[in-house]
């Protein structure tokens, strides 16, 4: 008698062990449906890229064995071509909106915890019988921004790392793909995208303490974030050192590609440097204006390739910096509303 009721007091003690402390449980309980609609955004979002990078594969394999050629068609494979060239199309696509995705999640993030999460409970009044439930104010927000904070980075991680996947392996595109430097791809193929959406989130939990009510909380969550998603970005270019090349030519018809242009112009014989629109003019040969100036060449700086990862931790790192800061103003904002 006394092993059968030891057991099942042992697995008790056990599971008790494990289990989430109160406030997590209840944010858990309380906020289940729209945690598992973003989580289930999350999964499809990236089932579906994934599924899109293996089919892109499997075609590009398909075609290689009709022996058909993109640049030299030969008759009877316009069919096989065109359907090729779609697939390829529609994966690069693809890799633009789930770019573009990542772009306004941070807005998403910031409107779901300023409304739902904080500015709910506020405006019911609930949030009062949380507080005498042993649950002090700064763990009731703490446990609701750490759970939505979990499943937030466990997505984009998993979103990131497969968008990456997918923009970096697979069969060599005829219409090229999305460089690193452009705002779609590159918010999700490292780093920024947690520090983006750790911002949304801290914005709204600020939000939805300030203005404690939910419509007002998310719309100005979402503006704030929103403003934060298009501001900070314009920094980027400056935020490593660039590199600098220089030739010897009048203006090019093509200025060579060299990455994430920074800045362009032109270079006198004393190496001084001028704006390159000093001589655009389409009504004048602008060879005049380049001897008068005594144009040399040009310069460009800009960011490498190797750049990327310097770039995107330099990022991250100013984000997770504006997030606590952001986070740190909430608590202290909850601390005087209820002193």
């Amino acid at each position: 008698m006394t092993a059968t009721t030891a057991a099942p007091a042992e697995r008790q003690v056990r599971r008790a062990a494990f289990a989430l402390p109160g406030p997590y449980r209840a944010v858990l309980r309380q906020h289940r449906i729209v945690l598992w609609v973003l989580f289930g955004l999350f999964v499809l979002g990236t089932a579906a890229l994934a599924a899109d990078r293996l089919w892109v594969g499997h075609a590009a394999d398909v075609f290689a064995a009709t022996e058909c050629s993109i640049t030299n068609t030969t008759p009877g494979c316009g069919g096989e071509v065109r359907g090729y060239l779609d697939a390829e199309l529609q994966f690069d696509r693809n890799l633009d909106y789930a770019g573009m995705a990542m772009l306004g999640l941070p807005c998403l993030i910031g409107a779901f915890v300023a409304g739902p999460i904080v500015a709910r409970d506020l405006e019911s009044g609930t949030y009062k019988w949380a507080w005498t439930q042993s649950v002090t104010p700064a763990r009731w927000l703490g446990a609701r921004l750490a759970v939505v904070a979990a499943l937030v980075v466990s997505g984009v991680v998993l979103f990131t790392a497969v968008q990456r996947w997918a923009w970096t392996t697979g069969p060599e595109l005829e219409y090229g793909r999305g460089a690193w430097y452009e705002q779609a791809m590159y918010g999700s193929l490292g780093t920024v995208g947690i520090g983006y959406a750790l911002l949304g989130l801290a914005i709204g939990a600020l939000a939805g303490l300030l203005t404690r009510h939910v419509l007002r909380a998310m719309a100005a969550a979402t503006g704030f974030t929103l403003i934060a998603v298009v501001v900070l970005p314009l920094a980027r270019p400056h935020l490593w050192a660039t590199e600098t090349t220089t030739w010897a030519q009048t203006y090019p018809q093509a200025t060579p590609n060299f990455g994430l242009l920074v800045e362009r112009g032109m270079l006198t014989a004393d190496g001084k440097r001028l704006p390159e629109t000093l001589c655009w003019d389409s009504d004048r040969d602008p060879e005049p204006c380049y001897a008068e100036h005594q144009v040399t060449g040009w310069y460009s700086d800009f960011h490498p390739s190797s750049h990327f990862w310097p770039l995107q931790l330099v990022e991250t790192g100013i984000l997770l910096l504006l997030a606590a800061a952001v986070t740190y103003a909430a608590f202290r904002l909850l601390r005087r509303r209820v002193a």
